[in-house]
């Protein structure tokens, strides 16, 4: 009988690792986008899908499974689950792409298979044009992660409200420039009442200069 040799050993046991690692991986089913548009259906219903996965395969603990069966596209979180669950997958995420001019939105749903009483997450995004909103899908990517495993996944803070998107970050307000101190030399001794112009507001109980 030939003896095995370690490399082979090793390989076997990197076989049954990924595996297992598999099998430990949360299961998502993405189905087709509806896509509302004028033109470019197929095209665009095949891209997001293509754009989505991507995005939601940079988490390790989740596996990603497309559906490509155009038919399988709906906005029905019933008939959603139904695909998913033939799938084997324990949970989707489905909805619908619409163009209006030159702005665009992505209204997504992620919903559990098997706990039906589970309200979906919903995940919206708009933008002024195609190119903005490319940049938004790694916020849905990752508000999507969120809803399945329920913990932030790696990578920049996202707006986790229902209709939240990908903001800029706030502008801070400017700083209000200090008054200059007044000197009271009645009694030798140096006051801190600030000096006020006539007509602004006092400090306390104002809102900021603008």
């Amino acid at each position: 009988m030939r003896r095995i040799g370690f490399g082979w050993i090793a390989c076997l046991l990197l076989v049954f690792a990924s595996a297992a690692d598999a099998a430990e991986r949360v299961r998502v089913a993405l189905l087709p986008i509806v896509v509302r548009s004028a033109e470019d259906r197929d095209y665009l219903q095949q891209g997001l899908s293509d754009m989505l996965v991507a995005r939601l395969a940079r988490d390790e603990r989740l596996a990603v499974v497309p559906v490509d069966d155009a038919k399988a596209a709906t906005t029905d979180v019933a008939v959603a689950r139904e695909t998913a669950k033939a799938q084997g997958a324990e949970f989707v995420l489905f909805g619908s792409f619409t163009r209006f001019g030159e702005g665009a939105s992505l209204d997504l749903l992620c919903a559990s298979v098997r706990d039906e009483e589970k309200e979906p997450r919903h995940i919206y995004v708009h933008a002024p044009s195609m190119g903005a909103l490319m940049p938004l899908l790694d916020g849905a990517a990752q508000r999507a992660t969120y809803a399945v495993l329920g913990v932030p996944p790696a990578g920049p803070a996202v707006s986790t409200g229902p209709n939240a998107q990908t903001a800029p970050e706030p502008t801070p307000p400017e700083p209000r420039t200090a008054l200059p101190r007044q000197v009271d030399n009645t009694d030798g001794a140096i006051g801190n009442r600030e000096r006020r112009a006539p007509g602004l507001p006092s400090d306390t109980g104002s809102e900021d200069l603008r």
